[in-house]
């Protein structure tokens, strides 16, 4: 290469925002269906997906429940004509669509009753017939193409509250059963669309115990749906007699991280955290490479956190963390989203808190209180910080890395502050963000509190951060 040229390269190469170690189209995503499907007033319902762009969401994630839209839900027996109710659901989605919201519509369990296993057990989440719910997958396929650009396959399929047994004296039954699942729902979502479609959606931690009620932990369950040994090795005996490997287009997942920092590891092998993003990665990687998941568009398979967030104390004493606490670990756990390899998106659940119900201990907190804003939508500190995402680390004695996400995400300007206690805010960097609004900045570290700006007219600042 000619020296000129190489200069060139070079002047590009050191003008950049700063390295994008994940997907450089990340999105930021919410979730709240308690929110928008129990709302029948097409003005609130704009109003909040107003909220969500002034808070610099991309894509409103959103679930189709089977048995809240089919016909007969409760009946034993399948009516001789199967019909659905889609109106709360086109309110939302046509909302998020009309306010330049990308939609991902979760396609998920409970089932009616009609289509389960065992009818005569009135369990809506037993044993669901794949077949019926590939005829359900494609309706709303067909229903909201050109509105929604992603479709899951069902809801945390190792959590018992949405799939069971979850294990029966054969072992393992649910990844099994996911399967078939899996192998009935995406054909029927391709005839419908060739919009991206995900599978997996996989809590991020199970138990210990096991039985029909006692969820799986998320890496084993993996093992169990592959079909491979924990040294991934091939299985083709019992429930993988007859193998047939699972397509996706991408990964859907939640790791939540409870009461733990987000860049802690889980203290067990087989939990996937948003600490370990990157030994969940291995292990689809190597499922892959087995040939036990096939990835439909080739290549490596993307990942997108689907759901994430921390409950609060207030107003949940059982599981919940402070508020300052919340605030200060979303904003984290957004850094280590984007240090992540592939990973597409971070979502929010929820907007709001949960409601308490009435009577006392753990089970009037059944909901997840995991809201940027109370349940009366009293703003929590982290609904401030949302929109603007901020984090200092020192590296080594004289450097700090000071990262952060102008949302929504775009190109933008931004200009780095420092104030020295008692003194005045003063710019010691300016940046430009990448095409997702992420950056990062290395300045040397001095004692005082840093902060960015950004935005014309109106600017927005993020919170203060104080560096010793």
């Amino acid at each position: 290469m000619p020296l000129l040229s190489l200069i060139a390269v070079l002047a590009c190469l050191l003008s950049l925002p700063g390295p994008a170690f994940a997907a450089r189209d990340a999105h930021v995503s919410i979730m709240d269906d308690q929110l928008l499907l129990n709302e029948q007033d097409a003005t609130v319902v704009d109003r909040h997906m107003r909220r969500f762009r002034s808070l610099g969401v991309d894509r409103l994630h959103i679930s189709a429940f089977w048995n809240q839209t089919a016909s007969d839900p409760l009946a034993r027996q399948k009516p001789s004509n199967v019909t659905y109710n889609f109106a709360n659901l086109d309110r939302a989605v046509g909302s998020a669509a009309r306010h330049g919201l990308d939609v991902l519509i979760s396609i998920t369990t409970p089932a009616p009753i009609w289509a389960t296993g065992a009818p005569k057990r009135d369990n809506p989440v037993w044993k669901p017939k794949p077949g019926e719910f590939a005829k359900f997958a494609n309706v709303v396929a067909k229903r909201y193409r050109g509105q929604a650009d992603q479709f899951a396959i069902s809801n945390e399929p190792n959590q018992p509250g949405w799939l069971m047994p979850q294990t029966d004296k054969g072992g393992p039954y649910a990844p099994h059963h996911y399967r078939r699942m899996v192998n009935a729902a995406f054909p029927a979502i391709r005839r419908a669309t060739n919009d991206r479609i995900l599978i997996g959606e996989l809590a991020s931690s199970g138990s210990t115990n096991v039985g029909p009620g006692s969820s799986i932990r998320p890496l084993k369950f993996l093992r169990e749906f592959g079909c491979v040994t924990r040294s991934f090795r091939k299985r083709s005996k019992g429930r993988c007699r007859g193998f047939k490997a699972p397509r996706a287009d991408a990964i859907g997942h939640h790791p939540y991280q409870f009461f733990s920092h987000p860049t802690k590891h889980s203290p067990h092998r087989d939990d996937a955290a948003i600490g370990d993003g990157r030994r969940f990665l291995r292990y689809l990687d190597r499922l892959v490479g087995r040939k036990r998941l096939i990835s439909a568009r080739g290549g490596k398979l993307s990942v997108h956190y689907t759901e994430f967030g921390y409950q609060t104390d207030p107003p949940d004493p059982y599981a919940g963390i402070s508020l300052r606490r919340q605030d200060r670990w979303l904003q984290e756990a957004a850094r280590v989203a984007w240090r992540t390899p592939r990973v597409h998106s971070l979502n929010q659940f929820r907007l709001t808190d949960g409601p308490i119900y009435p009577g006392e201990g753990f089970a009037a907190y059944r909901e997840f209180q995991s809201g940027i804003l109370f349940r009366d939508f009293r703003q929590k500190p982290s609904y401030a910080s949302f929109r603007q995402p901020f984090v200092a680390k020192r590296r080594g004695k004289r450097r700090l890395v000071l990262w952060g996400q102008a949302r929504p995400g775009r190109r933008h300007r931004i200009t780095v502050e420092r104030r020295p206690r008692g003194g005045k805010w003063r710019r010691v960097a300016r940046d430009r963000t990448s095409r997702a609004g992420y950056w990062q900045k290395t300045v040397r570290r001095r004692k005082g509190a840093y902060r960015y700006r950004w935005g014309s007219g109106k600017r927005r600042t993020s919170d203060a951060i104080r560096v010793g």
